[in-house]
């Protein structure tokens, strides 16, 4: 029995020392940038436009699916699976390479890049050991780290810094997600003695319209993974381990034209006011000018006539556009309720006007329900592992993660979002820097060796 243990803690050991080894061989800052450039040079804008139903939205999203897609397939990995799906989400699925079973592992970013700001011709400017000071661009644009935009830069002096030239965007959002996980895909492959579970890698399109989660397949990996992260955080000192549960609600109030005069006795159908006084009936206080932490809301953001089958405005009709946001079931069972209750009320008070609600769509949902408890401190020592501090947080919004687990609640457990190197998003400002995205793919390593000695 004594020598089972003993020899069991040897190998423990072992595994140990040689992850370890293989960590301190860190992937190579040109490498990571050679191919964060390649990625960023690809013009992969999503279109934020509701008619918009097609997978992906742009020549340059399937353009950089593919090109990832080859890339890695060219890594000849023993045993890795690739899948490019016909909607141009990018699949890699790498076996485990120890005897034990362990807990599986999904990674996620995405391919395409927001159309809030300009994308077309992507200049990218590489800053070579950062002076500290502020980084001049074209267009008149400075990078100044006495600005939100650029804050983070004073924490990186002599590192590498990469922006656009000042007119586009960079699309930092999210290809440092994408270039850190292809490079951990090419790492596991390129040293065999690192030992490691089942890892897979999920690269979605049209996140930043909010539709990943859309044409996900989760039958590509078949089982349900154990742990999940996104790479799609902006924020380095952080982690979210919560988030808001999200639904998107839309009510419609149909009514008629008649004279006031003779409104009663005419059956006048007033939607205007009915819908006003939808939007009335909830507190004040559940505005979302009023709330914060981890108190959600209730939030009527728009009102226009709906479209008829001619694309014309119907005047005499209105939509009430609503989200609720909550991280607490109770809160979130309460807001339900009193919706139902509110339109119930306008039906009563304005029986002429048809009140009804046609939409009613889980958006995202809190990771925190389903995310392994063991988690957030898997992150905390992979983060010091690989030089960063990282604290966990409560997010005031969504991540794909959030998304793909309302979209498949019993294929997807909650998983955490972290930071992917990405600053100042959806911005001409947008930029990132090489050594950090170096550091999280160390960072990922370390998560994936803590998975392998998890008792």
């Amino acid at each position: 029995m004594k020598r089972t243990i003993i020899t069991s803690l040897l190998v423990a050991t072992c595994l140990l020392a040689s992850n370890a080894q293989q960590l301190t061989n860190k992937v190579s800052d040109e490498k990571i940038l050679d191919r964060f450039l390649s990625y960023a040079k690809i013009e992969s804008q999503s279109i934020d436009e509701p008619s918009m139903t097609s997978f992906p939205m742009t020549d340059g999203q399937r353009q950089i699916a593919t090109f990832i897609c080859d890339e890695v397939k060219a890594m000849n990995g023993k045993g890795v699976k690739v899948t490019l799906s016909k909607d141009y989400y990018v699949y890699v699925d790498i076996p485990s390479n120890v005897k034990k079973e362990v807990p599986s592992i999904l990674l996620m970013a995405h391919l395409d890049v927001t159309p809030e700001a300009p994308g077309n011709g992507i200049k990218p400017m590489v800053h070579r050991n950062y002076d500290g000071g502020k980084i001049k661009l074209n267009n008149g644009i400075v990078l100044d780290p006495n600005t939100a935009q650029g804050a983070h830069l004073k924490e990186l002096k002599g590192k590498t810094i990469v922006t656009s030239d000042g007119t586009t965007l960079l699309g930092a959002d999210d290809k440092t997600g994408c270039a850190v996980l292809v490079s951990l895909v090419e790492e596991l492959i390129k040293n065999p003695g690192f030992k490691h579970g089942r890892v897979m890698i999920a690269l979605s399109q049209n996140e930043d319209v909010g539709k990943a989660a859309l044409r996900y397949d989760p039958t590509v990996f078949g089982d349900k993974p154990d742990i999940v992260i996104d790479l799609d955080g902006s924020d380095p000192n952080e982690f979210s381990i919560a988030n808001f549960s999200a639904i998107g609600q839309s009510y419609l109030f149909q009514g008629n034209k008649a004279h006031p005069s003779d409104g009663k006795k005419a059956g006048y159908a007033d939607a205007l006011t009915a819908a006003a006084y939808f939007i009335g009936l909830v507190p004040a206080e559940m505005n979302p000018s009023k709330r914060e932490g981890e108190e959600g809301y209730i939030h009527c953001y728009s009102m226009t006539h709906p479209l008829d089958e001619n694309g014309k405005p119907n005047t005499n009709d209105y939509v009430v556009k609503v989200r609720l946001r909550y991280f607490d079931q109770q809160e979130g069972a309460y807001q339900k309720q009193l919706m139902a209750y509110n339109l119930a009320k306008v039906q009563k008070e304005f029986p002429n006007v048809k009140a009804s609600i046609t939409d009613n769509e889980m958006q995202y949902e809190n990771i925190a329900y389903t995310m392994p408890t063991y988690l957030p401190d898997m992150i905390l020592k992979a983060a010091g592992d690989a030089g960063m501090k990282m604290e966990p947080r409560s997010s005031r919004g969504g991540t794909t993660s959030a998304m793909m687990v309302a979209r498949f609640p019993e294929a997807m457990p909650g998983g955490s979002g972290i930071y992917s190197g990405q600053q100042s998003e959806h911005s001409v400002y947008e930029w990132c820097c090489v050594e950090e995205m170096s550091a999280l793919v160390n960072l990922c390593e370390s998560l994936i060796t803590q998975i392998v000695n998890k008792k």
